[in-house]
């Protein structure tokens, strides 16, 4: 008889999925409205921002100062975690100092799936994509870069 643990009994593995399909939507459209910004300000593609996402996210400016940052889903015995490196070159050979996050998901008391970041802090797939595409300011210092309104609360 087979041990292994079936997909569908590992606790919030749906609602994990819909909050990843969620986060990576809600990233490319960021990625989009950055895109849009750089675009109007005479910035070619190849100095944009890239958005790829398979089994995991993927975004990333490759020109100095470049970011990258990775995010992959994992679901644990106990639930689905979120983790995050954020890596970046300010020129060659010179590193911004690289972050690395795992963000558990995790259900409120209203039943919504949530992030929680940090301290105990409750993010969106919105919100914790507004947290990930700011990172791209630092690539880009003269331009102000759009920001959606669950970034702000």
């Amino acid at each position: 008889m087979a041990t292994g643990v079936s997909v569908a009994a590992l606790p919030l593995w749906n609602e994990g999925l819909r909050f990843w399909e969620g986060l990576v939507h809600e990233c490319r459209e960021q990625i989009q409205a950055i895109n849009g910004v750089l675009t109007r300000c005479g910035r070619t593609a190849d100095e944009q921002v890239e958005c790829s996402a398979d089994e995991d996210l993927h975004l990333a400016r490759r020109q100095y100062p470049s970011t990258t940052i990775d995010v992959q889903i994992r679901f644990e015995d106990w639930g689905p975690v979120l983790q995050v490196l954020i890596t970046g070159l300010q020129r060659a050979g010179f590193r911004f100092f690289p972050e690395e996050l795992e963000v558990p998901l995790a259900r409120e008391s209203d039943g919504n799936l949530v992030a929680v970041f940090d301290e105990g802090r409750s993010l969106s797939p919105r919100e914790l994509a507004s947290y990930l595409t700011q990172h791209f300011r630092r690539c880009f210092p003269g331009i102000a870069l759009p920001c959606s309104d669950a970034a702000l609360a």
